[in-house]
């Protein structure tokens, strides 16, 4: 497995794995398919364009994209100490195989180097308790429980907010 910050030449593969997450995980994202299946290539390759406070990394088996994360660091002055991981997915045939934990722990190692960065925040939805017991041996504590976040259907869903201390 290669993990690597994606950019524009990986937009395709990324649309696919992301739309696969929205399409069949609604619940897991705040954004939605019918919303992301309309951007258009170039749309894709300006998000994927790496920056200082804001990349997505992504595993690959062979030259196969098989799962993605983004960071994303406040850019406000008191709120710059702190970051995102967003939109993290697993291709459903890749899970419970160390893929997930070797694309945060890749990403909690690039963060080392970001100047002034002291805490990496993420939310999950409250019963993917995976995912919970994945970030909660990675060093993340929970810190809050937000009821209602999501409203996929007309239905509720809770999410955990997540901390780590770097």
């Amino acid at each position: 497995m290669n993990i690597r910050i994606l950019g524009y030449k990986d937009a395709e593969q990324y649309h696919k794995v992301r739309l696969h997450g929205l399409l069949n995980y609604p619940t897991f994202f705040s954004s939605s398919y019918e919303h992301e299946n309309n951007y258009t290539v170039p749309e894709i390759e300006q998000r994927l364009r790496p920056q200082a406070d804001k990349f997505t990394l992504g595993a690959f088996e062979e030259s196969q994209l098989i799962a993605i994360a983004t960071f994303k660091r406040e850019t406000n002055a008191k709120l710059n100490h702190k970051g995102f991981l967003v939109g993290m997915y697993v291709m459903p045939e890749k899970r419970e195989k160390g893929v997930a934990r070797a694309l945060v722990e890749e990403l909690l190692r690039l963060l080392r180097e970001n100047e002034g960065l002291e805490q990496l925040h993420l939310t999950v939805e409250s019963t993917n308790e995976r995912a919970i017991a994945l970030y909660e041996s990675l060093g993340f504590k929970q810190y809050a429980l937000e009821r209602h976040a999501l409203k996929v259907d007309g239905n509720y869903y809770d999410e955990v907010w997540m901390v780590k201390e770097l």
